[in-house]
């Protein structure tokens, strides 16, 4: 609704590139809180290497999905400041630059992930903020009260749609805050996997309520079944570090 909040000669300040960069903001502080609780070795550096392989891959993952469009608009590839990133694309990069980086240092990858989970989660609950101002991932038609207010597409349209940007935050930023709580009480490799497995899950339920374009496999979104697979996968992974935790314990 706010997609340019400044404009300077021929420079646009978009609302996109400002929440964004309070949502890495907000992440960054997020970690930083628990390091100084308890010291992680190395862990700004595996920070920005998340954020320098994941943001881009999570725009190359957008344009592929949206390869339809920019084929035809290849000079837009790079105009990431108006948004345009697909979360599950910058999740696996990231994680892969965590990967190499853990390995590199010999360090669990666990550690790293378990400090990065609630600022995960504040991160994503920034880009549904920014997708707000945006138009992106907005929400398909609907009448039920509540549930829905007359809002604009991406491209300025407005209905009366599901508030799906409005779901995301609240869900994802609900999802941080209990990993804040949680980073005193829980395994880092299992609070880990615990967000990742709220995070998918509620994606996959509002994916039911989004009504912007969106690779199909089918009759389904492709993201909305990757974030059923994300959701799933992180379950089994739960209950293996579950069973290894036990048979740890056993005389």
């Amino acid at each position: 609704m706010y997609p340019i909040l400044a404009r300077y000669g021929p420079f646009f300040l978009y609302s996109y590139t400002v929440v964004m960069g309070l949502g890495l903001a907000a992440a960054f502080a997020l970690a930083f809180r628990q390091v100084r609780r308890k010291p992680c070795p190395g862990w700004a550096d595996a920070l920005l290497l998340s954020l320098w392989l994941g943001l881009p891959g999570g725009r190359l993952g957008f344009v592929i999905g949206q390869w339809s469009y920019f084929q035809d608009h290849l000079g837009e590839i790079w105009q990431i400041g108006q948004g345009g990133y697909s979360y599950h694309t910058a999740l696996l990069t990231g994680m892969i630059a965590l990967w190499w980086y853990s390995r590199r240092q010999r360090r669990p990858m666990g550690d790293y992930l378990g400090l990065f989970a609630p600022g995960l989660a504040m991160l994503a609950a920034f880009g549904w903020g920014a997708c707000w101002l945006e138009g992106c991932a907005y929400g398909a038609a609907g009448s039920l009260p509540r549930l829905t207010a007359n809002l604009p597409d991406s491209y300025g349209v407005f209905a009366v749609r599901y508030q799906t940007q409005l779901f995301g935050m609240v869900a994802s930023l609900m999802v941080s805050l209990w990993g804040v709580r949680q980073q005193q009480k829980r395994e880092p490799v299992q609070l880990f996997w615990l967000t990742l497995f709220c995070l998918s899950a509620s994606r996959a339920v509002i994916s039911l309520f989004r009504g912007d374009a969106a690779l199909q496999l089918g009759t389904l979104r492709a993201d909305a079944i990757l974030d059923t697979i994300l959701a799933l996968s992180s379950l089994i992974l739960l209950q293996y570090l579950r069973e290894d935790t036990v048979q740890q314990q056993d005389p």
